[in-house]
């Protein structure tokens, strides 16, 4: 998946370190069903990876990373972190990693009388010629933007962008919220997975979250999250614009933050409040 955008370039390098490669699944540990889309990487680092529907894994990590942790983190269960090299020596004699259920109580919802107003909040850009997409085909990259909250509580409808461009209407995406720390993405703020294909070829698309019931009091970040992977050939453009929230990316799962470039992508919402 391509990445074009003139002012921006991304430059990698090729470590010398020696790989190790890393294989197992994903399982619930009460009904020892495997768990799909579970978010695998070193924190802070760009290594990591994305369960498939069948809750299967596998990547590759550096020896430099032994004593750093890895994190194994799904919407609905708890978050497991343990060092890298016991990680990958418990896969040597056991394939199956499990994740205990994590109960999440919901705030209360207080439900007025009085008739919600109505606004499509975000950058609403639909050009052709800007336009952002993931930088690699990596399982765990996002890409997003803040959106800013002025009303509280606010409950999220729908979100939308424009898409510039999409050659594989098939492939499935997971739409991700976050609350605000030191500027950046800091904690998920729905729980249920948002998974969904964007059946869309050009123009605008739309995905309707009435049914997960998204209330927020204070400005957020909106993400894309690619977690099937694409075709090399495989491409998907959203439109962008200089003016509005810039890009905000992350690499891999659990990798770091990152505000980049001099122009935002198209996301946006529609809100009642």
């Amino acid at each position: 998946m391509k990445f074009k955008i003139s002012i921006i370039l991304f430059i990698s390098t090729m470590s010398l370190f020696a790989q190790n490669f890393a294989q197992g699944v994903i399982k619930d540990i009460e009904t020892d069903e495997p768990i799909p889309y579970v978010n695998i990487g070193i924190i802070n680092k760009s290594i990591g990876t994305v369960t498939n529907f069948e809750g299967n894994f596998e990547f590759e990590t550096k020896s430099n990373v032994f004593n750093d942790s890895i994190r194994l983190s799904s919407i609905g269960y708890k978050s497991k972190s343990i060092l890298v090299r016991d990680f990958l020596n418990m896969l040597k004699t056991n394939k199956e990693i499990l994740l205990y259920p994590d109960v999440t109580t919901l705030s209360e919802v207080v439900l007025t009388a009085k008739k919600l107003k109505e606004k499509v909040i975000g950058n609403k850009s639909k050009s052709k010629r800007i336009r952002l997409g993931f930088t690699e085909i990596t399982l765990g990259q996002e890409i997003g933007t803040k959106i800013r909250i002025n009303n509280s509580p606010t409950y999220i409808k729908s979100f939308h962008t424009n898409i510039a461009a999409n050659s594989n209407d098939s492939l499935k995406y997971r739409i991700n919220f976050y609350s605000i720390k030191d500027g950046l993405p800091y904690e998920k703020i729905v729980n249920q997975n948002i998974i969904f294909p964007i059946n869309v070829k050009e123009g605008e698309f739309t995905l309707n979250l009435e049914a997960y019931n998204i209330i927020v009091k204070d400005d957020i970040y909106c993400t894309l999250e690619l977690i099937e992977e694409p075709k090399p050939e495989d491409e998907l453009f959203f439109s962008a614009a200089f003016l509005g929230n810039k890009m905000i990316i992350r690499d891999v799962s659990q990798g770091d933050w990152e505000k980049v470039g001099a122009v935002g992508v198209g996301f946006n919402c529609t809100v009642k409040y």
